[in-house]
């Protein structure tokens, strides 16, 4: 074995490592992914980790979170460059691996510059002033990584255009569904993804918010919202049959997934500031095994 083989080897096993400790987060990599392909899923996992650690990071203020993120730009621009060798130590292997895959299975380099621009938004937390606003923000956080995930599958946006905008849908609303389930979660990091115009519309204000009132107004704001985002999994509930293999059950059960935290969300008259919803262990191998249906 060559020492650059060596070398990506251990980059591979690093971030696998990563994964594994977050596993109850991981957006993909689960048993329907083929062995052959978890790797690549495995470094763009280890590498969002990382960012998004420093954007959560509770004793960094705003200016070091976006120095430290603007490093991760500068290694990714390496990557551009073809200069790797200059890697930081801290982060080296998470960019060799992510190196790798880029060269691998063809994933253009913007994906994860957009996904870098959404950590740093996060860092800055500002408030949205409307849906469109965090239909911005999803495509950059979310919706890279349905874009990725489609490359490390060989599929690719110039031959494939339906899929990926059915995949927009269905990431934006996958990332709005955690918005929904994490209000109280986002409260404690000063962080409002509430829009300010339904606010207004429900008449319920920020300072409600912060108090945590679950009043009929709160209710009935978060209903519209879950709505809107019911809305955007119909919208691309077609992706998984453009689809083949193993790919088409980790779709159909990503998808499940979501709507199931919808409903959940629902059962609980919306009040999720009192309770944060979460799927069980049996809700898990349900969705798994309705994914073969």
């Amino acid at each position: 074995m060559t020492v650059k083989h060596h070398l990506t080897d251990l980059a591979y096993d690093h971030c696998r490592k990563i994964a594994s400790e977050h596993y109850e987060n991981f957006p993909v990599g689960s048993i329907l992914v083929p062995s052959n392909k978890r790797k690549y899923i495995y470094s763009v996992y280890a590498f969002a980790r990382y960012a998004d650690d420093i954007a959560d990071s509770p004793t960094l203020d705003k200016i070091e979170k976006i120095r430290r993120l603007g490093i991760l730009g500068e290694e990714l621009f390496k990557i551009e460059e073809k200069n790797p060798a200059s890697f930081r130590d801290e982060t080296k292997l998470i960019f060799e691996a992510l190196k790798d895959t880029i060269g691998a299975v063809g994933i253009p380099i913007q994906e994860f510059k957009d996904l870098l621009s959404a950590f740093k938004q996060d860092s800055e937390g500002m408030l949205y002033e409307n849906f469109d606003q965090l239909i911005d923000y999803s495509s950059r956080s979310a919706n890279p990584i349905g874009h990725i995930v489609l490359n490390v599958f060989g599929y690719h946006k110039e031959e494939n255009a339906e899929m990926f905008q059915l995949s927009d849908k269905i990431c934006t609303a996958l990332q709005l569904t955690n918005f929904w389930q994490d209000v109280s979660e986002d409260l404690k990091m000063k962080r409002v993804y509430v829009p300010t115009d339904n606010m207004a519309k429900h008449k319920y204000s920020i300072d409600e918010l912060k108090s945590k009132s679950e009043n009929d107004n709160f209710r009935e704001m978060i209903k519209d919202l879950c709505q809107m985002t019911a809305e955007l999994f119909k919208q691309g509930i077609r992706l998984p049959e453009l689809t083949k293999g193993r790919l088409k059950l980790e779709l159909r059960a990503t998808i499940n997934g979501g709507r199931l935290i919808l409903k959940k969300i629902s059962e609980m008259d919306y009040r999720v500031l009192s309770k944060r919803p979460k799927l069980t262990t049996f809700d898990k191998f349900s969705i798994i095994l309705k994914a073969f249906k």
